[in-house]
C-alpha cells in the first residue's frame, strides 16, 4: 500500500537526518498481517515530577490478552515516559510519546518484567521475548485504532523502530534503581492524575 511505504521512507529520512539510533535495520510489517489481541481497563497515569510519570493500577486494571498467548498482561505501578521516540518526530501526527499510551505503557512493563525481574509475574509473561514485545505492541496500537483511541495511523512505522537492534541493546540492558522501583516504593510517591480513561471507551446515555 503506497501511504504505508511513505510513512515508512518518510521515518526513514528523518531519522537519517537525526542521525537516531532507530535506523538500525528493523523488521517491517504491515498493518493487515498484525494480530488482534484482546485489551481493556482503566489507564491511569500521575505526573510526579518534570518528564516523569508513574502508571497507576487501579481496581479495574489495564490488561492486554495478545492473540498468540493464553493470559493477559498486567502490568503493576511503575515509572513510564509513554513511547521512547525522539523529540524530532514528535511534531509528526501519530508519533507522539502518548500517542499510543497504553501500549507504551504495557511495552515498558515488559521490558520492567525482563530487566527487573519482579515477583509474582506469571511464567507466559516472563518469557516474551524482545521480537514478541514488537509485536504485543503493535497488536495493542492496532486495538486503540480500532476503538477510535488513536486517529493518525503510524502503527507500521512505530513496529518497526521497536524492532530494531538500537531497541534491542535496551531490552539487554540491566534495569536501574528507578526502572526496577517496587510498586510499594511507588505508592509512596505523590503525583497528580493526568490520565484517566476505561478501554473500551465508556459510552454516554
Amino acid at each position: 500500500m503506497n501511504h504505508f511505504i511513505s510513512r515508512r521512507q518518510s521515518l526513514c529520512g528523518l531519522a537519517a537526518l537525526a542521525a537516531a539510533p532507530l535506523s538500525g535495520c528493523g523488521t517491517w510489517i504491515n498493518y493487515e498481517d498484525i494480530g488482534s489481541g484482546d485489551l481493556k481497563g482503566t489507564v491511569r497515569v500521575d505526573w510526579v515530577g518534570e518528564d516523569k510519570f508513574i502508571y497507576r493500577k487501579t481496581s479495574d486494571p489495564l490488561s492486554f490478552r495478545p492473540s498468540f498467548m493464553k493470559i493477559p498482561i498486567v502490568p503493576d505501578d511503575m515509572f513510564t515516559d509513554g513511547g521512547s521516540i525522539p523529540r524530532v518526530f514528535w511534531g509528526v501526527p501519530g508519533l507522539s510519546p502518548w500517542g499510543l499510551g497504553p501500549a507504551y505503557v504495557i511495552h515498558d512493563w515488559l521490558f520492567v518484567v525482563h530487566r527487573c525481574n519482579p515477583p509474582n509475574v506469571p511464567d507466559e509473561v516472563r518469557n516474551i521475548t524482545f521480537q514478541q514485545s514488537a509485536l504485543i505492541l503493535g497488536e495493542i496500537g492496532k486495538a486503540l485504532i480500532e476503538h477510535g483511541l488513536a486517529q493518525h495511523n503510524m502503527l507500521e512505522a512505530i513496529v518497526w523502530a521497536v524492532r530494531t537492534r538500537y531497541a534491542e541493546g535496551l531490552w539487554d540492558r540491566p534495569g536501574t534503581p528507578e526502572d526496577c522501583a517496587t510498586p510499594r516504593l511507588l505508592k509512596s510517591v505523590r503525583g497528580k492524575t493526568v490520565v484517566n480513561f476505561s478501554i473500551p471507551p465508556r459510552t454516554r446515555r
